[in-house]
């Protein structure tokens, strides 16, 4: 710490002498006119051209009559060549007041260096802003984790895979955006504080509204039930990209505040919305990682559609050899998975139990993109029943990469009697204490269904996960820009 306040205190002196001189260390504007990805990609119109390039300096040495530095802008980085002679005795020897670290406006002709780098010898270098902290060494990065997430902002500086996963997660953005706008879809934005935190099962955050004197919460998921109301009130294709937020873990795969993407298309299938799907995602990872083959932890995913659907059920079957169909009581479905090695809490009701059998021992042995379709009744209240079927399924689907539920998508019911008597039964097994985590009943959405919603589907994706998938991260808090963390010491 005291090395750190005497580099600090001798950079604080450096800004009062560029003030002592009549120079603001932090003046207004730049004179940037060329950015350095300009002159690298296209030298041969600008060799011999002045220009003046501007951004933060990476790196400084002097040779005594020349001087050689790197100016990092957001498009990339341009060697500055700096020589005695033509800076002039004053200005040459104010380059000891700059730093690496300090914003700069550098002025000069375009040219090649006698080892053939493009470069700017420089006329004029001017502070834009002078760096009063030193900056990480780039070639040892930060290596605490912790400090990492805490100090992002010098993680994107000196890691450049850390800068490149949120550029790709500003064009899937862009991209899911674009692509749903071309498909006739509409954003409408919903409330993100709720009287009733419906449309998810999970755990939500509480906070208060002074004006009302009353409990809120922070909506779970991009507003599933707002989004299904405006289809009552006659919009056909809608979308939200939105943040969500769930009083829940954290791990590789979960992070409190998360962005979601759930759009509803009035008057279409679940088969309709396969097909969407399967080109919504296949352009997406083209357009993001430009091959459907990339490497992920350590393997090759092929994202070349057609991708594989297999029933909820069939799996079970294939990975545990549990056949969902032959169990009416729970007790004996519960006793037949904990002899195959799933972990069970005492008191869980269905929902939770066959959730559970799921995740421990059918999800992990599915990394290549599938399509899961058919899932049990018991395990969501929003969705229609499988047509032609025993009653037992409904109209779902996931799309599951490496064990990861990238999407959820429903046949949309729309049947105000029976959502009740749904929501009812879900209430009832959470008050018992077996499903504690069982979904909020909506008695004002049951309300506007009355009034006729629309035959749909609807569908979220979970945004932070599909750009961990695309660029092969270890874990959410990479793709987040700035994950919430616990306030340092």
């Amino acid at each position: 710490m005291a090395m750190l306040d005497t580099i600090r205190e001798g950079r604080i002196e450096k800004a009062e002498k560029f003030r002592a001189k009549g120079v603001n260390p932090y003046p207004s504007k730049s004179k940037r006119d060329t950015m350095s990805s300009e002159i690298l990609n296209d030298y041969v119109s600008f060799e011999g051209k002045e220009v003046t390039v501007s951004g933060r300096m990476m790196f400084y040495r002097d040779f005594g009559k020349i001087a050689f530095a790197k100016v990092k802008d957001a498009s990339g980085t341009i060697q500055l060549y700096l020589k005695k002679d033509v800076l002039g005795e004053d200005a040459w020897n104010n380059l000891k007041l700059f730093d690496v670290g300090d914003f700069v406006d550098a002025k000069g002709t375009v040219c090649k260096t006698k080892t053939g780098e493009i470069s700017v010898e420089v006329v004029n270098l001017d502070i834009l802003a002078k760096s009063i902290r030193p900056l990480p060494e780039k070639w040892v990065g930060i290596q605490d984790e912790d400090t990492r997430f805490r100090q992002r902002y010098l993680d994107f500086l000196v890691n450049p895979d850390a800068r490149d996963k949120i550029e790709k997660r500003a064009k899937l953005l862009r991209y899911l955006r674009e692509f749903l706008w071309n498909k006739g879809f509409m954003e409408i934005e919903n409330p993100s504080l709720e009287v009733n935190p419906a449309g998810a099962q999970a755990e939500p955050f509480k906070t208060h509204i002074n004006a009302y004197d009353m409990d809120l919460y922070l909506r779970i998921c991009a507003g599933e039930l707002w989004q299904k109301m405006s289809t009552i009130g006659g919009f056909e294709k809608i979308f939200e990209i939105a943040r969500a937020y769930r009083n829940e873990g954290v791990d590789a795969e979960h992070n409190p505040e998360f962005t979601m993407l759930e759009f509803y298309w009035a008057y279409a299938t679940l088969e309709d919305n396969i097909k969407l799907h399967e080109e919504l995602f296949s352009g997406m990872v083209k357009e993001v990682v430009g091959d459907y083959k990339f490497q992920y932890q350590g393997k090759t995913l092929d994202m070349t559609p057609p991708y594989k659907v297999a029933r909820y059920n069939d799996l079970f079957i294939e990975h545990i050899g549990i056949d969902l169909d032959k169990y009416e009581d729970l007790d004996e479905l519960k006793k037949i998975a904990i002899e195959k090695g799933v972990e069970l809490e005492d008191g869980l009701g269905w929902s939770t139990t066959i959730d559970q059998i799921f995740k421990q021992k059918v999800r992990p042995n599915l990394f290549d993109p599938v399509f899961v379709t058919d899932y049990p009744y018991i395990l969501t209240p929003l969705a229609k029943r499988v047509e032609n079927g025993n009653g037992k399924y409904v109209q779902m689907f996931q799309f599951i990469i490496d064990s990861m539920e990238m999407c959820r998508t429903y046949g949309e019911l729309n049947d105000p009697v029976d959502q009740m008597k749904r929501f009812e039964e879900q209430q009832k097994s959470k008050k018992d204490g077996a499903d504690e985590e069982n979904w909020a009943a909506d008695y004002e959405f049951v309300e506007a269904m009355e009034y006729g919603m629309p035959p749909q589907t609807g569908s979220g994706l979970g945004i932070d996960r599909w750009v961990k998938v695309l660029t092969d991260a270890q874990s959410l808090r990479e793709c987040i820009a700035y994950p919430i963390m616990k306030p340092g010491k």
